[in-house]
């Protein structure tokens, strides 16, 4: 068993950046084109930074983690990072990486369904690869498990949609509520490791992969 020492002496070791580009040219050819190629709502007169961009700089974080969006941008625009993100995704002229605010604005305008195609994507490339499949049951089945988990809650009724929950103060009763959005989310059991495969209404979860 590897302490959280053990694991963090060893990460100090490890190039993240080059780690995540060797898996990504095995496993995942095709990620720059998807991430390139993702629907964008922003009007076009107000794009500086492409969908791909955006989105691997969050890749990047997420690798690294790095815990805030401010961190990230502050540890992440450095000439050596920018020259390496732009070797990566084959751009010209990537003088700086996006800003914090740029990447919040984009992903909240972004659909959902757009994230879930590359996530489906890149399961399915393994899967192909038979990455897993030591990790089938009995040699045949593979382990889903789902799990309800909390996205938003607000003070009053957000829509129609909204689920409700009621807490009561013991000592004064009063009743205070609490309006929520919650989703299913499914993931794949591979070994000691989960994979994120759906996240929504269990029904939509099972039409967006076919695990076989």
């Amino acid at each position: 068993m590897v302490t959280r020492k053990e694991k963090r002496e060893a990460e100090k070791n490890t190039n993240f950046f080059l780690e995540f580009i060797r898996i990504k040219n095995h496993f995942f050819k095709d990620l720059n084109e998807r991430l390139r190629n993702v629907k964008d709502p922003r009007h076009k007169s107000y794009i500086t930074y492409l969908p791909d961009v955006i989105l691997f700089v969050m890749i990047i974080k997420n690798i690294m983690a790095l815990t805030s969006m401010r961190e990230m941008t502050e540890e992440l625009n450095k000439d050596e990072c920018i020259k390496n993100i732009e070797k990566v995704l084959g751009v010209e002229s990537l003088e700086e990486l996006p800003h914090y605010d740029t990447i919040n604005d984009f992903l909240s305008k972004l659909e959902p369904t757009e994230l879930e195609k590359i996530r489906v994507y890149m399961i399915k490339e393994l899967l192909k690869k038979r990455c897993f499949e030591d990790f089938r049951i009995r040699g045949k089945y593979w382990g889903v498990i789902f799990d309800a988990t909390g996205l938003y809650s607000f003070k009053e009724r957000h829509c129609e949609h909204c689920l409700k929950r009621e807490y009561v103060n013991k000592e004064t009763e009063e009743v205070t509520t609490v309006y929520m959005h919650q989703v299913l989310e499914a993931k794949l059991v591979i070994g000691d490791m989960v994979f994120s495969i759906g996240t929504g209404e269990l029904s939509r979860i099972l039409c967006l992969i076919k695990v076989t």
